[in-house]
């Protein structure tokens, strides 16, 4: 009985001891400001947790796209991944409230906003089985086109690129009128090359970092929506590490999430700048235009609330985007 006991013990003790691996995966370059984000927060918590607790990253999507790396982490081939907003919709749908069509003017609007929604989002995640652990963003997302573009009707006469495992999206832009091509991120420049599509709509620094602008030379000088993002590890596997450790790493995790969104930023405002040096053409919106677009994305928001955004959240997001424009005495 005696050794049976000390077995026992024995066994936790190894458990306890046992190094915690965590499998993270992400369509972020290797050498891209979100992997160093990845890469910096793997020191932090091996160095909190005496090296009982790294983050082995996957990047450049060499997993799979935004939706292979959802399935593989449901199913704990993975146990975290870094998404975009687009994969984030996978895991909780609120999150498209962040990415309206013109809803912000700035950044400041938007980080108003997601620090008053992200609980919430945070919480509808957690009785999912998943913690957040830093947000984050890519940008503005902007059209880029073969041929220069200024109204939401020249667009509409070119095949735009969609998200292939994005089906909601694809029928909006349906609907809307444009002739959405959906197809996998990764097969972006041989569409350009072969034709398939004429535009897309990225933040400038993953055109710049993709080099997918020469194919399409043309920027439509219209922040469309911001590019929101997160990092997410699953409850059960969060829960393997010893709170008192848990705490400090969410807490660095938090950190670097706001340390590289403003890095992020600069980066893409810089990326416009080094593309255009290389034959970008920026191209500025008139009045008529800015009104066109404007009339495109109010029209849209009624389709979007209560389909590919919860009509609650959606009514949270205006109404804290209109107290801000309220307290700058901008108005709504």
């Amino acid at each position: 009985m005696m050794r049976l006991l000390w077995v026992g013990v024995l066994g936790l003790v190894l458990a306890a001891a046992r190094p915690v691996v965590i499998k993270l995966g992400t369509v972020a370059p290797d050498g891209s400001p979100w992997q160093q984000l990845l890469k910096e927060m793997n020191q932090e918590w091996t160095r909190i947790s005496g090296g009982a607790v790294t983050v082995r990253v996957y990047p450049g999507g060499v997993l799979g796209d935004e939706t292979d790396l959802v399935k593989k982490m449901r199913i704990g081939q993975l146990h975290a991944v870094a998404l975009s907003g687009a994969g984030m919709e996978h895991l909780e749908e609120a999150v498209t409230c962040l990415q309206l069509p013109l809803m912000f003017d700035s950044y400041e609007e938007l980080d108003f906003v997601r620090d008053r929604v992200a609980p919430l989002l945070e919480a509808r995640m957690a009785k999912k089985g998943y913690v957040v652990l830093n947000w984050s963003d890519a940008g503005w997302v902007m059209f880029f086109t073969k041929t220069a573009a200024q109204k939401p009707d020249d667009i509409r006469r070119m095949k735009l690129f969609t998200s292939a495992t994005d089906s909601r999206t694809l029928e909006l832009y349906k609907a809307a009128g444009f002739k959405p091509v959906p197809l996998a991120t990764t097969d972006m420049q041989s569409g350009l090359t072969t034709g398939m599509i004429d535009a897309f709509d990225v933040p400038p620094l993953l055109a710049l970092l993709n080099q997918w602008f020469p194919s399409a030379p043309n920027m439509v000088d219209l922040k469309w929506a911001p590019l929101v993002g997160a990092t997410v590890v699953t409850t059960k596997v969060w829960e393997t590490i010893p709170a008192e450790q848990r705490t400090p790493m969410a807490a660095v995790a938090r950190e670097l999430g706001i340390k590289y969104r403003a890095r992020i930023r600069q980066m893409s405002e810089e990326a416009v700048g080094a593309m255009q040096k290389r034959g970008l053409n920026v191209v500025k919106l008139d009045d008529a235009a800015k009104a066109a677009w404007r009339k495109e994305a109010e029209t849209v928001w009624p389709k979007l609330r209560g389909t590919l955004c919860p009509a609650d959240v959606f009514d949270q997001v205006k109404s804290l985007r209109d107290t801000f424009r309220a307290q700058a005495g901008k108005g709504g």
